[in-house]
């Protein structure tokens, strides 16, 4: 049954490199910057968050634009990731109506796409870290880690929220206010240690913060997370990304009726 598959996914990849090109071409479509805005957009805002609040954390975080920067990176590809896969069949209904595909395809050139633009917001980021000075590690090279934790989270997160969105179409408007509280819940802009330490417990229940503060060991402190934190992190990733799959799986052949 793996094997069956397996072979499956392997027959349908050219079809997923088209669909992936397509996405990748159709966001930028008419744009003169184009790919560079992935690149130019977090860095103006940036700017702007680091003139805000570099002032009132400059004492508590060093590297504050950097900081800021890692923590917009990582929770903007998770939570507009997820977005992007949870709509991904309504995005993609004509094909699906005309051509018999595997629909979970859809979800990865989703996030994929979405993937390609993180990595050229990584260019972006390791400029800044030389611009600012942080001292380099060989442990920059690891940053690979967290993004494979954080893709497969996502896609697993995406999928399930598809399962349920192509039927709510008011799902998408929801998670769209979550995504806000989930910001506020996220140590981007702020330091955890303004978390009184009894309740610090509750943020690492947010996976995000897990994959930033691995993030952040590896590419701005310079240090080796602990091992604790990769185990939370793998856990996080494997049983989303389950979930996401059976709920998926369960409803899939219902999608074309809503589609």
């Amino acid at each position: 049954m793996v094997g069956k598959k397996i072979d499956e996914f392997m027959n349908y990849v050219p079809f997923l490199k088209e669909v992936i090109k397509r996405d990748f071409k159709k966001k930028y479509y008419k744009s003169f910057l184009g790919v560079a805005w992935s690149m130019l957009s977090p860095l103006l805002l940036m700017v702007v968050m680091s003139i805000v609040f570099s002032t009132i954390f400059k004492r508590s975080i060093p590297y504050y634009p950097v900081y800021w920067f890692s923590g917009n990176l990582l929770f903007g590809f998770i939570t507009q990731g997820s977005q992007n896969v949870m709509n991904s069949m309504m995005a993609n209904a004509s094909l699906i109506k005309k051509m018999k595909i595997p629909k979970y395809f859809f979800c990865i050139s989703s996030l994929t796409q979405q993937f390609i633009m993180e990595m050229f917001s990584l260019i972006t980021y390791f400029l800044i870290e030389i611009v600012f000075g942080v001292p380099f590690t060989f442990n920059v090279f690891l940053f690979f880690i967290p993004m494979i934790y954080a893709y497969v989270f996502t896609l697993g997160l995406g999928m399930f929220l598809c399962s349920y969105a192509t039927f709510l179409r008011d799902l998408d408007y929801l998670y769209t206010i979550i995504r806000r509280l989930w910001l506020y819940a996220t140590p981007i802009f702020y330091p955890i240690d303004i978390i009184p330490a009894q309740f610090r417990f509750l943020w690492e229940l947010n996976p995000v913060y897990i994959y930033l503060s691995i993030f952040r060991d590896l590419t701005l402190n310079g240090v080796m997370p602990s091992e604790r934190s990769f185990i939370i992190a793998t856990l996080y990733s494997v049983i989303t990304l389950i979930l996401g799959i059976v709920a998926f799986k369960e409803k899939e052949d219902r999608f074309f009726l809503y589609l």
